[in-house]
Protein backbone atom coordinates (compact mmCIF):
# COMPACT_ATOMS: atom_id res chain seq x y z
CA UNK A 1 0.00 0.00 0.00
CA UNK A 2 2.83 2.40 0.89
CA UNK A 3 4.66 1.49 -2.33
CA UNK A 4 1.57 2.28 -4.40
CA UNK A 5 1.19 5.63 -2.64
CA UNK A 6 4.80 6.53 -3.36
CA UNK A 7 4.34 5.70 -7.08
CA UNK A 8 1.28 7.96 -7.31
CA UNK A 9 3.15 10.85 -5.68
CA UNK A 10 6.09 10.42 -8.06
CA UNK A 11 3.71 10.39 -11.03
CA UNK A 12 2.04 13.63 -9.89
CA UNK A 13 5.40 15.34 -9.37
CA UNK A 14 6.55 14.28 -12.82
CA UNK A 15 3.34 15.60 -14.37
CA UNK A 16 3.73 18.95 -12.64
CA UNK A 17 7.34 19.19 -13.84
CA UNK A 18 6.33 18.43 -17.41
CA UNK A 19 3.55 21.00 -17.22
CA UNK A 20 5.96 23.70 -16.01
CA UNK A 21 8.45 22.82 -18.74
CA UNK A 22 5.82 23.08 -21.44
CA UNK A 23 4.68 26.44 -20.14
CA UNK A 24 8.16 27.96 -20.14
CA UNK A 25 9.30 26.57 -23.52
CA UNK A 26 6.23 26.07 -25.60
CA UNK A 27 4.27 29.23 -24.88
CA UNK A 28 2.64 30.47 -28.14
CA UNK A 29 4.66 33.32 -29.69
CA UNK A 30 1.65 35.61 -29.65
CA UNK A 31 1.53 35.54 -25.85
CA UNK A 32 4.96 37.06 -25.21
CA UNK A 33 6.80 40.15 -26.42
CA UNK A 34 10.30 41.10 -27.52
CA UNK A 35 11.39 44.72 -27.13
CA UNK A 36 13.75 46.57 -29.46
CA UNK A 37 17.35 47.05 -28.39
CA UNK A 38 18.24 50.56 -27.26
CA UNK A 39 21.16 51.77 -29.37
CA UNK A 40 24.05 53.39 -27.47
CA UNK A 41 27.10 53.90 -29.73
CA UNK A 42 27.76 55.17 -32.29
CA UNK A 43 25.29 57.90 -31.43
CA UNK A 44 22.61 59.06 -33.83
CA UNK A 45 23.91 61.08 -36.81
CA UNK A 46 27.53 60.53 -35.79
CA UNK A 47 30.10 60.99 -38.58
CA UNK A 48 32.98 58.52 -38.75
CA UNK A 49 35.83 58.72 -41.25
CA UNK A 50 36.99 55.25 -42.24
CA UNK A 51 40.76 54.86 -41.83
CA UNK A 52 42.29 53.61 -45.09
CA UNK A 53 45.79 53.44 -43.61
CA UNK A 54 44.94 51.28 -40.61
CA UNK A 55 42.16 49.39 -42.34
CA UNK A 56 41.86 46.72 -39.62
CA UNK A 57 40.73 49.33 -37.13
CA UNK A 58 37.07 48.75 -36.25
CA UNK A 59 33.90 50.58 -35.33
CA UNK A 60 32.55 49.32 -32.02
CA UNK A 61 28.79 49.05 -31.75
CA UNK A 62 26.97 48.87 -28.40
CA UNK A 63 23.33 48.73 -27.28
CA UNK A 64 21.20 47.97 -24.26
CA UNK A 65 19.63 44.54 -24.24
CA UNK A 66 16.19 43.70 -25.51
CA UNK A 67 13.68 42.21 -23.11
CA UNK A 68 11.81 38.99 -23.75
CA UNK A 69 8.68 38.77 -21.59
CA UNK A 70 8.95 34.99 -21.53
CA UNK A 71 12.67 35.08 -20.76
CA UNK A 72 13.63 33.17 -23.89
CA UNK A 73 17.22 33.34 -25.20
CA UNK A 74 17.95 36.40 -27.33
CA UNK A 75 20.67 36.70 -29.96
CA UNK A 76 21.83 39.86 -31.75
CA UNK A 77 23.29 40.99 -35.04
CA UNK A 78 24.43 44.42 -36.20
CA UNK A 79 23.42 45.56 -39.67
CA UNK A 80 24.13 48.51 -41.91
CA UNK A 81 21.23 49.47 -44.18
CA UNK A 82 20.52 52.36 -46.52
CA UNK A 83 19.30 55.60 -44.98
CA UNK A 84 15.84 54.99 -46.45
CA UNK A 85 15.48 51.41 -45.25
CA UNK A 86 12.65 50.62 -42.82
CA UNK A 87 13.67 47.05 -42.06
CA UNK A 88 16.70 44.84 -41.69
CA UNK A 89 16.11 43.10 -45.03
CA UNK A 90 18.78 43.41 -47.73
CA UNK A 91 21.47 44.80 -45.41
CA UNK A 92 24.70 46.25 -46.74
CA UNK A 93 26.51 44.12 -44.18
CA UNK A 94 25.45 41.96 -41.24
CA UNK A 95 27.68 40.81 -38.36
CA UNK A 96 26.75 38.63 -35.41
CA UNK A 97 27.42 40.21 -32.03
CA UNK A 98 30.29 39.07 -29.84
CA UNK A 99 30.18 35.81 -27.89
CA UNK A 100 28.33 33.99 -30.68
CA UNK A 101 25.55 36.54 -30.80
CA UNK A 102 24.87 36.70 -27.05
CA UNK A 103 26.65 39.99 -26.20
CA UNK A 104 25.34 43.51 -26.68
CA UNK A 105 28.50 44.59 -28.53
CA UNK A 106 29.93 43.97 -31.97
CA UNK A 107 32.86 45.25 -34.04
CA UNK A 108 33.24 45.67 -37.80
CA UNK A 109 36.54 46.62 -39.45
CA UNK A 110 36.83 49.80 -41.49
CA UNK A 111 37.91 47.71 -44.47
CA UNK A 112 34.82 45.48 -44.30
CA UNK A 113 32.53 48.50 -44.00
CA UNK A 114 34.19 50.32 -46.92
CA UNK A 115 33.87 47.20 -49.09
CA UNK A 116 30.17 46.91 -48.23
CA UNK A 117 29.61 50.57 -49.11
CA UNK A 118 31.52 50.16 -52.39
CA UNK A 119 29.43 47.12 -53.28
CA UNK A 120 26.32 49.25 -52.65
CA UNK A 121 27.72 51.94 -55.01
CA UNK A 122 28.35 54.68 -52.45
CA UNK A 123 31.01 56.93 -54.05
CA UNK A 124 34.61 56.77 -52.83
CA UNK A 125 35.94 59.66 -50.71
CA UNK A 126 32.36 60.75 -49.98
CA UNK A 127 30.15 60.61 -46.89
CA UNK A 128 27.64 57.77 -47.08
CA UNK A 129 24.38 58.38 -45.22
CA UNK A 130 23.24 55.04 -43.85
CA UNK A 131 21.66 53.54 -40.75
CA UNK A 132 23.11 51.13 -38.27
CA UNK A 133 20.76 48.86 -36.47
CA UNK A 134 20.43 45.86 -34.21
CA UNK A 135 18.41 42.75 -34.90
CA UNK A 136 17.25 41.16 -31.67
CA UNK A 137 16.16 37.59 -32.40
CA UNK A 138 14.30 35.16 -30.19
CA UNK A 139 12.85 32.04 -31.71
CA UNK A 140 11.32 33.32 -34.96
CA UNK A 141 10.57 36.80 -33.63
CA UNK A 142 12.82 39.73 -34.63
CA UNK A 143 12.79 43.20 -33.09
CA UNK A 144 14.71 45.82 -35.08
CA UNK A 145 15.94 49.26 -34.09
CA UNK A 146 18.13 51.62 -36.13
CA UNK A 147 19.46 55.15 -36.28
CA UNK A 148 21.30 57.29 -38.82
CA UNK A 149 25.07 57.36 -39.12
CA UNK A 150 27.47 59.01 -41.57
CA UNK A 151 30.49 57.10 -42.85
CA UNK A 152 33.29 58.73 -44.87
CA UNK A 153 34.55 56.20 -47.45
CA UNK A 154 38.17 55.51 -48.38
CA UNK A 155 39.64 57.77 -51.07
CA UNK A 156 40.15 54.74 -53.36
CA UNK A 157 37.83 51.94 -54.31
CA UNK A 158 38.89 48.42 -53.29
CA UNK A 159 40.75 46.32 -55.86
CA UNK A 160 39.20 42.86 -56.15
CA UNK A 161 41.29 39.70 -56.22
CA UNK A 162 38.97 38.18 -58.81
CA UNK A 163 36.98 39.47 -61.75
CA UNK A 164 34.31 37.72 -63.83
CA UNK A 165 32.55 38.59 -67.08
CA UNK A 166 28.88 37.93 -67.77
CA UNK A 167 25.95 39.40 -69.68
CA UNK A 168 23.77 38.78 -72.70
CA UNK A 169 26.73 39.53 -75.01
CA UNK A 170 28.89 36.75 -73.50
CA UNK A 171 29.18 33.00 -73.94
CA UNK A 172 27.54 32.39 -70.53
CA UNK A 173 24.58 34.76 -70.92
CA UNK A 174 23.12 36.93 -68.19
CA UNK A 175 24.04 34.52 -65.42
CA UNK A 176 26.35 35.89 -62.76
CA UNK A 177 26.92 32.48 -61.15
CA UNK A 178 28.39 31.22 -64.45
CA UNK A 179 30.60 34.26 -65.02
CA UNK A 180 33.77 33.84 -67.11
CA UNK A 181 36.82 34.23 -64.82
CA UNK A 182 39.51 36.67 -65.92
CA UNK A 183 43.18 36.00 -65.23
CA UNK A 184 44.73 38.45 -62.75
CA UNK A 185 48.24 39.71 -63.46
CA UNK A 186 50.69 41.31 -61.07
CA UNK A 187 53.70 43.47 -61.79
CA UNK A 188 57.27 42.64 -60.77
CA UNK A 189 56.60 44.04 -57.27
CA UNK A 190 53.56 41.82 -56.80
CA UNK A 191 50.96 44.59 -57.18
CA UNK A 192 47.68 43.68 -58.86
CA UNK A 193 47.51 45.67 -62.08
CA UNK A 194 45.53 43.95 -64.75
CA UNK A 195 42.81 41.40 -65.62
CA UNK A 196 42.46 39.67 -68.96
CA UNK A 197 40.45 37.07 -70.83
CA UNK A 198 39.84 35.99 -74.41
CA UNK A 199 36.23 35.29 -75.27
CA UNK A 200 33.50 35.80 -77.83
CA UNK A 201 31.01 38.70 -77.78
CA UNK A 202 27.70 39.29 -79.59
CA UNK A 203 26.98 42.63 -81.22
CA UNK A 204 24.38 44.97 -79.65
CA UNK A 205 24.18 42.85 -76.47
CA UNK A 206 25.57 43.95 -73.11
CA UNK A 207 28.09 42.75 -70.56
CA UNK A 208 29.63 43.76 -67.23
CA UNK A 209 32.33 42.67 -64.82
CA UNK A 210 31.81 41.49 -61.26
CA UNK A 211 34.12 40.55 -58.37
CA UNK A 212 32.20 37.47 -57.26
CA UNK A 213 29.89 34.85 -58.71
CA UNK A 214 27.30 35.73 -56.05
CA UNK A 215 26.14 38.82 -54.23
CA UNK A 216 27.35 40.93 -52.57
CA UNK A 217 29.87 41.86 -55.24
CA UNK A 218 31.56 44.81 -56.89
CA UNK A 219 30.01 45.54 -60.29
CA UNK A 220 31.92 47.31 -63.07
CA UNK A 221 30.71 48.88 -66.29
CA UNK A 222 31.61 51.89 -68.40
CA UNK A 223 31.84 53.35 -71.87
CA UNK A 224 34.32 54.71 -74.42
CA UNK A 225 37.23 52.68 -73.11
CA UNK A 226 36.77 53.61 -69.46
CA UNK A 227 35.61 51.33 -66.68
CA UNK A 228 34.09 52.34 -63.37
CA UNK A 229 32.67 50.77 -60.26
CA UNK A 230 28.87 50.71 -60.63
CA UNK A 231 29.14 51.94 -64.23
CA UNK A 232 26.48 51.16 -66.81
CA UNK A 233 26.52 47.83 -68.64
CA UNK A 234 28.72 47.90 -71.74
CA UNK A 235 27.25 47.30 -75.20
CA UNK A 236 29.25 45.14 -77.65
CA UNK A 237 29.74 47.03 -80.91
CA UNK A 238 30.56 44.02 -83.11
CA UNK A 239 30.55 40.23 -83.20
CA UNK A 240 33.77 38.31 -82.77
CA UNK A 241 36.48 36.91 -80.52
CA UNK A 242 38.24 39.53 -78.44
CA UNK A 243 41.14 39.89 -76.08
CA UNK A 244 39.60 41.90 -73.21
CA UNK A 245 41.94 43.71 -70.86
CA UNK A 246 40.71 45.46 -67.71
CA UNK A 247 43.05 47.83 -65.88
CA UNK A 248 41.64 48.92 -62.52
CA UNK A 249 44.65 51.16 -61.88
CA UNK A 250 44.06 53.42 -64.91
CA UNK A 251 40.33 52.50 -64.96
CA UNK A 252 40.46 51.52 -68.62
CA UNK A 253 39.17 48.63 -70.68
CA UNK A 254 40.69 47.58 -73.99
CA UNK A 255 39.21 45.21 -76.57
CA UNK A 256 41.34 43.74 -79.35
CA UNK A 257 39.56 41.70 -81.98
CA UNK A 258 41.21 38.40 -82.88
CA UNK A 259 40.67 37.16 -86.41
CA UNK A 260 43.09 34.34 -85.82
CA UNK A 261 45.63 33.18 -83.25
CA UNK A 262 48.62 31.65 -84.99
CA UNK A 263 51.63 29.51 -84.17
CA UNK A 264 54.84 30.88 -85.65
CA UNK A 265 58.32 29.51 -85.03
CA UNK A 266 60.70 26.59 -85.29
CA UNK A 267 58.27 23.61 -85.04
CA UNK A 268 56.07 24.45 -88.06
CA UNK A 269 56.55 24.51 -91.81
CA UNK A 270 57.98 27.88 -92.79
CA UNK A 271 59.25 28.30 -89.21
CA UNK A 272 59.37 32.05 -88.39
CA UNK A 273 58.10 33.02 -91.82
CA UNK A 274 54.43 32.01 -91.48
CA UNK A 275 51.58 31.16 -89.13
CA UNK A 276 49.54 28.04 -88.51
CA UNK A 277 46.16 29.30 -87.28
CA UNK A 278 44.41 27.71 -84.30
CA UNK A 279 40.59 27.96 -84.63
CA UNK A 280 38.59 29.31 -81.70
CA UNK A 281 36.39 26.57 -80.21
CA UNK A 282 34.72 28.61 -77.45
CA UNK A 283 35.25 28.93 -73.69
CA UNK A 284 38.62 30.61 -74.26
CA UNK A 285 40.07 27.63 -76.15
CA UNK A 286 42.01 27.75 -79.43
CA UNK A 287 42.87 24.28 -80.68
CA UNK A 288 43.81 22.29 -83.77
CA UNK A 289 45.87 19.33 -84.92
CA UNK A 290 49.25 20.57 -86.11
CA UNK A 291 52.17 18.74 -87.71
CA UNK A 292 55.18 19.62 -85.58
CA UNK A 293 58.23 19.13 -87.75
CA UNK A 294 60.93 19.70 -85.14
CA UNK A 295 61.50 20.74 -81.56
CA UNK A 296 62.28 24.33 -80.65
CA UNK A 297 60.88 27.72 -79.73
CA UNK A 298 57.77 29.43 -81.04
CA UNK A 299 55.24 32.13 -80.12
CA UNK A 300 51.51 32.69 -80.47
CA UNK A 301 50.62 35.92 -82.21
CA UNK A 302 47.35 37.69 -82.96
CA UNK A 303 46.54 38.28 -86.64
CA UNK A 304 50.19 37.91 -87.66
CA UNK A 305 51.16 40.97 -85.61
CA UNK A 306 54.65 40.83 -84.04
CA UNK A 307 53.49 43.50 -81.60
CA UNK A 308 50.76 41.25 -80.16
CA UNK A 309 52.49 38.06 -79.13
CA UNK A 310 52.05 35.59 -76.32
CA UNK A 311 55.18 34.15 -74.76
CA UNK A 312 55.56 32.28 -71.47
CA UNK A 313 56.67 32.88 -67.93
CA UNK A 314 60.18 31.30 -67.92
CA UNK A 315 60.23 27.61 -67.12
CA UNK A 316 56.43 27.21 -67.29
CA UNK A 317 53.64 26.78 -69.85
CA UNK A 318 51.84 29.88 -68.54
CA UNK A 319 51.02 32.32 -71.35
CA UNK A 320 52.03 35.96 -70.98
CA UNK A 321 51.09 38.83 -73.33
CA UNK A 322 54.43 40.35 -74.32
CA UNK A 323 53.39 44.06 -74.40
CA UNK A 324 52.02 43.74 -70.87
CA UNK A 325 55.12 41.88 -69.64
CA UNK A 326 57.36 44.60 -71.07
CA UNK A 327 55.24 47.37 -69.52
CA UNK A 328 55.42 46.00 -65.97
CA UNK A 329 58.87 44.37 -66.06
CA UNK A 330 57.94 40.68 -66.05
CA UNK A 331 60.39 38.08 -67.39
CA UNK A 332 59.32 36.15 -70.49
CA UNK A 333 60.65 33.68 -73.04
CA UNK A 334 59.56 31.90 -76.23
CA UNK A 335 57.16 28.99 -75.87
CA UNK A 336 58.87 25.59 -76.08
CA UNK A 337 58.05 22.46 -78.04
CA UNK A 338 59.70 19.09 -77.42
CA UNK A 339 57.48 17.08 -79.78
CA UNK A 340 57.71 15.91 -83.38
CA UNK A 341 54.71 14.56 -85.27
CA UNK A 342 50.98 15.25 -85.33
CA UNK A 343 49.81 16.84 -82.08
CA UNK A 344 46.66 18.56 -80.84
CA UNK A 345 47.96 22.00 -79.90
CA UNK A 346 45.82 23.91 -77.40
CA UNK A 347 46.01 27.49 -76.17
CA UNK A 348 43.64 27.77 -73.21
CA UNK A 349 42.64 31.26 -72.09
CA UNK A 350 39.72 30.21 -69.88
CA UNK A 351 39.94 31.70 -66.42
CA UNK A 352 43.24 31.51 -64.62
CA UNK A 353 44.77 28.65 -66.66
CA UNK A 354 46.31 30.65 -69.53
CA UNK A 355 48.35 27.67 -70.64
CA UNK A 356 49.36 25.91 -73.82
CA UNK A 357 49.69 22.15 -74.22
CA UNK A 358 50.37 19.35 -76.68
CA UNK A 359 48.52 16.05 -76.98
CA UNK A 360 49.80 13.28 -79.22
CA UNK A 361 47.39 12.25 -81.98
CA UNK A 362 47.11 8.52 -81.55
CA UNK A 363 46.95 6.66 -84.87
CA UNK A 364 46.02 3.01 -84.98
CA UNK A 365 48.56 1.65 -87.44
CA UNK A 366 47.96 -1.97 -88.50
CA UNK A 367 51.03 -4.18 -88.55
CA UNK A 368 52.60 -3.71 -91.98
CA UNK A 369 53.63 -6.66 -94.12
CA UNK A 370 57.32 -7.53 -94.44
CA UNK A 371 59.30 -5.47 -96.93
CA UNK A 372 61.87 -6.90 -99.34
CA UNK A 373 65.27 -5.90 -98.00
CA UNK A 374 67.67 -4.08 -100.35
CA UNK A 375 71.30 -5.04 -100.70
CA UNK A 376 72.50 -1.77 -99.15
CA UNK A 377 70.92 0.85 -96.90
CA UNK A 378 72.03 4.39 -96.05
CA UNK A 379 70.92 7.03 -93.57
CA UNK A 380 71.33 10.37 -95.33
CA UNK A 381 71.33 13.65 -93.35
CA UNK A 382 70.16 16.80 -95.11
CA UNK A 383 73.01 18.91 -93.68
CA UNK A 384 75.48 17.63 -96.27
CA UNK A 385 77.60 15.68 -93.79
CA UNK A 386 77.52 12.50 -95.88
CA UNK A 387 75.55 9.27 -96.04
CA UNK A 388 75.98 6.65 -93.29
CA UNK A 389 75.97 3.05 -94.46
CA UNK A 390 74.32 0.47 -92.24
CA UNK A 391 75.59 -3.12 -91.89
CA UNK A 392 73.44 -5.90 -93.36
CA UNK A 393 72.79 -9.29 -91.75
CA UNK A 394 70.13 -11.14 -93.78
CA UNK A 395 67.09 -8.84 -93.66
CA UNK A 396 68.34 -6.70 -90.75
CA UNK A 397 70.57 -3.60 -90.97
CA UNK A 398 72.38 -2.22 -87.92
CA UNK A 399 74.54 0.73 -87.01
CA UNK A 400 76.92 1.76 -84.30
CA UNK A 401 75.75 4.63 -82.10
CA UNK A 402 75.05 7.55 -84.42
CA UNK A 403 75.12 11.15 -83.15
CA UNK A 404 71.77 12.32 -84.57
CA UNK A 405 70.30 15.81 -84.23
CA UNK A 406 66.76 17.14 -83.95
CA UNK A 407 67.66 20.10 -86.18
CA UNK A 408 68.58 17.77 -89.05
CA UNK A 409 66.22 15.80 -91.30
CA UNK A 410 67.24 12.33 -92.45
CA UNK A 411 66.34 10.08 -95.36
CA UNK A 412 66.56 6.29 -95.52
CA UNK A 413 67.53 5.04 -98.98
CA UNK A 414 69.07 2.00 -100.65
CA UNK A 415 71.58 4.28 -102.45
CA UNK A 416 74.09 6.67 -100.90
CA UNK A 417 73.03 9.49 -103.21
CA UNK A 418 69.32 9.01 -102.47
CA UNK A 419 68.51 7.71 -105.95
CA UNK A 420 67.45 4.24 -104.83
CA UNK A 421 64.41 2.94 -102.96
CA UNK A 422 63.21 5.29 -100.20
CA UNK A 423 61.78 4.36 -96.80
CA UNK A 424 60.02 6.49 -94.16
CA UNK A 425 58.81 6.00 -90.60
CA UNK A 426 55.32 6.04 -89.14
CA UNK A 427 56.81 7.73 -86.10
CA UNK A 428 60.03 9.53 -85.16
CA UNK A 429 63.39 8.44 -83.83
CA UNK A 430 63.57 9.24 -80.11
CA UNK A 431 59.80 9.63 -79.70
CA UNK A 432 58.66 7.76 -76.59
CA UNK A 433 55.87 7.73 -74.04
CA UNK A 434 58.36 6.53 -71.45
CA UNK A 435 60.75 8.81 -69.57
CA UNK A 436 63.22 10.16 -72.17
CA UNK A 437 65.69 10.71 -69.33
CA UNK A 438 65.75 7.05 -68.32
CA UNK A 439 68.93 4.99 -68.27
CA UNK A 440 68.18 2.93 -71.38
CA UNK A 441 65.58 4.41 -73.75
CA UNK A 442 64.26 2.66 -76.85
CA UNK A 443 61.43 2.40 -79.35
CA UNK A 444 60.51 0.62 -82.57
CA UNK A 445 58.18 2.49 -84.96
CA UNK A 446 57.03 0.79 -88.15
CA UNK A 447 58.40 1.94 -91.49
CA UNK A 448 57.17 1.76 -95.07
CA UNK A 449 58.56 1.79 -98.58
CA UNK A 450 57.81 5.43 -99.34
CA UNK A 451 59.81 8.64 -99.56
CA UNK A 452 59.64 11.00 -96.60
CA UNK A 453 61.76 12.89 -94.09
CA UNK A 454 62.77 11.10 -90.91
CA UNK A 455 62.72 13.31 -87.82
CA UNK A 456 64.70 12.95 -84.61
CA UNK A 457 62.99 14.15 -81.45
CA UNK A 458 66.11 14.89 -79.38
CA UNK A 459 69.87 15.01 -79.88
CA UNK A 460 71.44 11.74 -78.75
CA UNK A 461 73.72 8.88 -79.77
CA UNK A 462 71.31 6.32 -81.27
CA UNK A 463 71.86 2.70 -82.20
CA UNK A 464 69.60 1.71 -85.11
CA UNK A 465 68.36 -1.80 -85.96
CA UNK A 466 66.23 -1.83 -89.11
CA UNK A 467 64.34 -5.10 -89.52
CA UNK A 468 62.65 -5.49 -92.92
CA UNK A 469 60.68 -8.56 -91.78
CA UNK A 470 59.04 -6.73 -88.84
CA UNK A 471 59.23 -4.06 -90.46
CA UNK A 472 60.48 -1.72 -87.72
CA UNK A 473 63.22 0.80 -87.11
CA UNK A 474 64.42 -0.02 -83.62
CA UNK A 475 66.29 2.85 -81.98
CA UNK A 476 68.03 2.94 -78.60
CA UNK A 477 70.13 5.36 -76.59
CA UNK A 478 71.68 5.64 -73.13
CA UNK A 479 71.66 8.48 -70.63
CA UNK A 480 74.77 8.54 -68.44
CA UNK A 481 75.03 9.41 -64.77
CA UNK A 482 78.06 10.37 -62.75
CA UNK A 483 78.18 8.22 -59.59
CA UNK A 484 80.15 9.73 -56.69
CA UNK A 485 80.46 8.13 -53.25
CA UNK A 486 82.61 7.39 -50.23
CA UNK A 487 83.84 3.85 -50.77
CA UNK A 488 84.22 3.34 -47.02
CA UNK A 489 80.64 2.26 -46.53
CA UNK A 490 79.08 5.21 -48.29
CA UNK A 491 77.57 3.45 -51.33
CA UNK A 492 74.00 3.86 -50.04
CA UNK A 493 74.58 7.62 -49.75
CA UNK A 494 76.04 7.93 -53.24
CA UNK A 495 75.24 10.82 -55.55
CA UNK A 496 73.66 9.75 -58.84
CA UNK A 497 74.09 12.87 -60.96
CA UNK A 498 72.45 12.92 -64.44
CA UNK A 499 74.76 14.13 -67.19
CA UNK A 500 73.47 16.23 -70.09
CA UNK A 501 74.04 14.98 -73.62
CA UNK A 502 75.94 17.46 -75.85
CA UNK A 503 76.29 16.77 -79.57
CA UNK A 504 78.28 14.85 -80.60
CA UNK A 505 78.86 11.86 -78.27
CA UNK A 506 79.55 13.90 -75.15
CA UNK A 507 77.93 13.80 -71.71
CA UNK A 508 78.56 16.71 -69.33
CA UNK A 509 77.98 17.51 -65.67
CA UNK A 510 78.50 21.20 -64.93
CA UNK A 511 79.32 23.15 -61.76
CA UNK A 512 78.71 20.36 -59.25
CA UNK A 513 80.07 20.03 -55.72
CA UNK A 514 82.29 16.96 -55.40
CA UNK A 515 84.24 15.57 -52.45
CA UNK A 516 87.93 14.74 -52.14
CA UNK A 517 88.87 11.07 -51.87
CA UNK A 518 85.50 9.81 -53.13
CA UNK A 519 85.14 7.09 -55.76
CA UNK A 520 83.57 8.01 -59.10
CA UNK A 521 82.42 6.31 -62.30
CA UNK A 522 80.34 6.99 -65.40
CA UNK A 523 77.31 4.76 -65.27
CA UNK A 524 74.05 3.78 -66.96
CA UNK A 525 72.96 0.85 -64.83
CA UNK A 526 73.76 -1.78 -65.77
CA UNK A 527 74.70 -1.75 -69.43
CA UNK A 528 77.33 1.00 -69.30
CA UNK A 529 80.00 1.33 -66.59
CA UNK A 530 83.05 3.40 -67.48
CA UNK A 531 85.98 3.01 -65.09
CA UNK A 532 89.70 2.21 -64.95
CA UNK A 533 90.90 -0.93 -66.77
CA UNK A 534 93.97 -2.86 -65.57
CA UNK A 535 94.40 -4.61 -68.95
CA UNK A 536 97.87 -4.69 -70.41
CA UNK A 537 98.51 -1.56 -72.46
CA UNK A 538 95.59 0.35 -70.96
CA UNK A 539 96.13 4.10 -70.62
CA UNK A 540 93.43 4.44 -67.94
CA UNK A 541 94.62 6.27 -64.79
CA UNK A 542 92.38 6.41 -61.71
CA UNK A 543 93.83 9.70 -60.44
CA UNK A 544 94.21 11.62 -63.72
CA UNK A 545 91.84 14.52 -64.33
CA UNK A 546 92.06 13.99 -68.09
CA UNK A 547 92.30 10.61 -69.70
CA UNK A 548 90.68 7.46 -71.00
CA UNK A 549 87.93 5.28 -69.53
CA UNK A 550 86.87 1.70 -70.28
CA UNK A 551 83.37 0.21 -70.31
CA UNK A 552 83.43 -2.73 -67.92
CA UNK A 553 80.84 -4.60 -70.01
CA UNK A 554 83.24 -5.00 -72.94
CA UNK A 555 86.50 -6.14 -71.28
CA UNK A 556 87.95 -9.60 -71.63
CA UNK A 557 87.71 -12.19 -68.90
CA UNK A 558 90.25 -11.58 -66.15
CA UNK A 559 90.42 -7.81 -66.70
CA UNK A 560 89.29 -5.68 -63.78
CA UNK A 561 87.67 -2.24 -64.08
CA UNK A 562 87.92 -0.12 -60.93
CA UNK A 563 86.64 3.32 -59.94
CA UNK A 564 88.18 6.73 -60.51
CA UNK A 565 89.63 8.75 -57.64
CA UNK A 566 90.44 11.95 -59.51
CA UNK A 567 88.81 14.33 -57.00
CA UNK A 568 91.56 15.26 -54.53
CA UNK A 569 90.14 18.56 -53.25
CA UNK A 570 86.60 19.44 -52.22
CA UNK A 571 85.15 21.88 -54.71
CA UNK A 572 82.89 22.66 -57.64
CA UNK A 573 83.71 20.75 -60.81
CA UNK A 574 82.66 20.24 -64.40
CA UNK A 575 83.03 16.64 -65.61
CA UNK A 576 82.54 15.43 -69.19
CA UNK A 577 83.10 12.22 -71.14
CA UNK A 578 83.13 11.68 -74.91
CA UNK A 579 82.18 8.11 -75.73
CA UNK A 580 83.21 6.03 -78.73
CA UNK A 581 80.47 5.17 -81.22
CA UNK A 582 80.35 1.60 -79.87
CA UNK A 583 80.39 2.59 -76.17
CA UNK A 584 83.53 0.54 -75.49
CA UNK A 585 85.80 3.40 -74.37
CA UNK A 586 85.68 7.11 -73.70
CA UNK A 587 87.77 10.21 -73.06
CA UNK A 588 86.99 12.30 -70.00
CA UNK A 589 87.99 15.63 -68.50
CA UNK A 590 87.58 17.02 -64.99
CA UNK A 591 87.97 20.77 -64.44
CA UNK A 592 87.52 22.91 -61.38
Amino acid sequence: MIKKYINVVLFLLLAIACGCTTKSNMQPEGQWTLSEAELVTPTADATIELDEIFTTESIDFEWKPSINSADYIIKYAVVLVSDTATSYENPLIEVESNNNGKDVTASISHQAIDLALAQACYPKDQVAKVKWGVKAMSLSVVAFSSQAINLKRFSKDPTPNNLYLFGSATEVGYNQSEGIPLKAFKDAEGNMTFFETITQLTKDETYEFVSSLEEPALHYGGENGSIALCGAEITATEDGVFRIGVDLVSNTIKLEKINHLGIVGTPIEGEWGGDVALPYLGNGLFQDTVELLQTGGFVLRIDGDWGRMYKQTPGTTSLLFEPYADAVGLAKEDLQNQNVGNYIVSADFLGTSYNYSFEKVEVDIPTPSPIVAPETLFLIPNDGSGAIELVKDNNVFTSNYLALQSAVKYALNSAADGSGTSYSLYGNIGETEDDPNGDNVYGAPYFKEEAGDISVVRDQAYKLTIDFDAPTVQWQYYNLKFFHWDDNGGWDDRKELPMAYVHPYTFTLENTDLSAGYDSKFFSPWDVEFGVSDAAGSTDDASATTGTATNKNFVEEGVNVSNFKFITTDGTYTVSIEIADDYTVGNYTVTQ
